[in-house]
């Protein structure tokens, strides 16, 4: 009876671990196609980005990193020429209608009955 119950979890494990390994690994996007020496450069500025710059989301330092790398240069340098991003943004707070906390605030004036 022993020996029955050992031989059936053997062969339960055996299952098991084929199913294992039929389950495909994880495989992390690389939308621009990088090659594996690219990926470590990336992976170490990254790093680096986020040691001088610990208040920003690491979401945005690899945006940025991403779009340095795959924009043409004379493209980058029109945007820096035009001051294209130095302009109030679309939503900019007390700009194009949204609300501004810190702008001034008009109030209706009172109806009063008299």
């Amino acid at each position: 009876m022993a020996s029955e119950d050992t031989e059936n979890t053997a062969s339960n494990s055996l299952n098991e671990s084929k199913e294992m390994q039929c389950i495909p690994r994880h495989e992390p996007s690389n939308p621009y196609n990088y090659n594996g020496a690219q990926l470590a450069e990336r992976k170490k500025t990254l790093k680096d980005l986020a040691e001088v710059y610990p208040h920003l989301p690491f979401a945005w330092l690899e945006m940025v990193y991403d779009f340095e790398k795959n924009t043409p240069r004379e493209e980058i340098q029109k945007i820096i020429n035009s001051k294209k991003w130095e302009k109030p943004g679309k939503f900019t707070p007390g700009k194009n209608g949204m609300f501004d906390a810190e702008g001034t605030r008009e109030y209706p004036k009172e109806n009063r009955c008299v």
